[in-house]
């Protein structure tokens, strides 16, 4: 329990000073959300940033002041021996037509499709991308196989177009180390990189990219240079499902992604920010297993989870600075809780029973004085 404590103090101590590096928070910027519904295309537009999400269940594109920054965020499928079946973002059979619901703060996308009897992979793809005023994107995925099914793989892509982020840093972020990974102007191997990653964003003098990984918290992946096959990215790709499946084996997927030109800096405040959400979290679950004995503990405590909650429905409407704000709030208060433990331990178990004792001994003392003084 000691060292689990220990462990939570040092993650509070390194996330506050994270926190503490970005502590000049740019004003919330809001644009309107417009969008358009041609054939199989949900277009949508947010201030300088464009989003082409296609029926088939994936986004297709992504641009910032019409330079494109993603040429694709969705599933490719491989059958048994690494046979490539096709990728989401134009390959699948359209089992419901898009549709739009228009939310608080933004629009709701929905699609809904398969990929057709004849590839032999038997999948079925949900995704439901909540789109806000703010430019974050939460795209929800679930793949369901709609029938027995034997698989290589199915591999979850985001594509990075080499145009825009050749000579520049991929940044992957994994078990609270950040890794630099340069990505070539010229070709130089297929696979640039490899390992696992939470988090994965780039800056350039068009606008940045984040990807954020929230379910499943992290994937192995392979960063390759298309480059090898023809191809015009760098495909960031990782296996989610492989295997013999049976007829409506789920799985569900959670990601944000958010495009933006606010500048590098707005970029380290979202990865801090969810970084510093992920260890409020953790902090608080730690601090209700050791529950405060104290009323100032217990009052600090239903503090700090009030600032976790709101620090999670700020992230949920996109609202990155409300964000953190409130995790670092949270971990401020998580910091103090155990001073105040600490201190007011000492005045309910210590010095206050002392004193206790001390009265107590006092009034024995003067009844044993009194009757000796009468008896005499």
């Amino acid at each position: 329990m000691m060292e689990i404590r220990r462990s939570t103090v040092l993650l509070v101590i390194s996330v506050l000073l994270v926190l503490s590096v970005f502590s000049a928070v740019p004003t919330k910027a809001q644009e309107e959300v417009t969008y358009e519904v041609s054939g199989d295309t949900v277009s949508v537009t947010i201030g300088n940033v464009d989003i082409s999400i296609t029926a088939k269940t994936a986004i297709s594109s992504i641009s910032i002041g019409g330079i494109q920054v993603v040429s694709a965020v969705g599933f490719g499928v491989f059958a048994p021996g690494w046979q490539w079946v096709g990728g989401t973002w134009y390959y699948g059979d359209v089992l419901e037509s898009p549709t739009v619901e228009e939310i608080s703060g933004g629009i709701r996308v929905r699609t809904r499709a398969r990929f057709p009897p004849e590839s032999g992979q038997f999948f079925e793809f949900v995704g439901v991308y909540t789109i806000y005023d703010t430019g974050m994107i939460i795209a929800n995925y679930t793949v369901t196989a709609y029938e027995n099914v034997d698989t290589q793989g199915v591999l979850f892509y985001v594509q990075w177009p080499i145009s825009t982020f050749k000579g520049s840093s991929l940044y992957i972020a994994y078990g609270g180390t950040i890794s630099s990974v340069n990505l070539p102007e010229e070709f130089k191997t297929q696979t640039v990189s490899s390992g696992s990653y939470s988090v994965a964003y780039a800056s350039t003098k068009y606008g940045d990219l984040v990807v954020i990984l929230l379910s499943p918290p992290s994937i192995g992946y392979d960063l390759d240079d298309a480059r090898a096959w023809g191809g015009d990215v760098f495909e960031l790709k990782g296996t989610i499902i492989s295997g013999s499946l049976t007829k409506g084996t789920t799985y569900k997927m959670s990601v944000v992604i958010y495009p933006h030109s606010k500048g590098s800096e707005f970029t380290n405040m979202i990865v801090s920010a969810f970084s510093g959400l992920g260890a409020a979290k953790t902090t608080l679950e730690t601090l209700k297993k050791s529950k405060p004995r104290t009323p100032g503990g217990a009052k600090l405590l239903s503090q700090c989870e009030r600032e976790v909650e709101l620090a999670y429905k700020a992230f949920g409407q996109g609202d990155i600075e409300g964000t953190y704000a409130h995790a670092k709030k949270a971990l401020e208060l998580a910091q103090t809780i155990k001073y105040t433990e600490r201190r007011q331990r000492i005045i309910f178990f210590v010095i206050i029973p002392n004193i206790i004792g001390l009265i107590l001994m006092l009034l024995v003392v003067k009844t044993t004085l009194s009757k000796v003084k009468s008896e005499s």
